[in-house]
């Protein structure tokens, strides 16, 4: 029964995400640049998670997904938003 209930919670998150995205589809470019953390990286939010991309020729690449109380210049002296 906890299986469940968390597949549907998870199911329902990444849902969430991807209605949160689909405006970038058409917009790219529409999210907060965020050169200082990684070149060419841009952030948009759902509720308390940061939503980091890559806007792409034919697509956007999701680079991180993080709860807005990480420390995204932390991750970021790490290498861990780079390619």
């Amino acid at each position: 029964m906890a299986a469940e209930s968390s597949e549907t919670v998870a199911t329902g998150f990444i849902r969430a995400i991807e209605d949160t995205l689909q405006p970038l589809r058409r917009f790219p470019l529409s999210g907060a640049s965020r050169d200082e953390l990684a070149p060419g990286l841009r952030v948009t939010f759902h509720r308390a998670y940061a939503i980091y991309y890559r806007p792409l020729p034919d697509a956007v690449a999701i680079v991180r997904v993080l709860h807005g109380a990480r420390d995204a210049a932390v991750l970021a002296i790490r290498g861990e938003f780079e390619e």
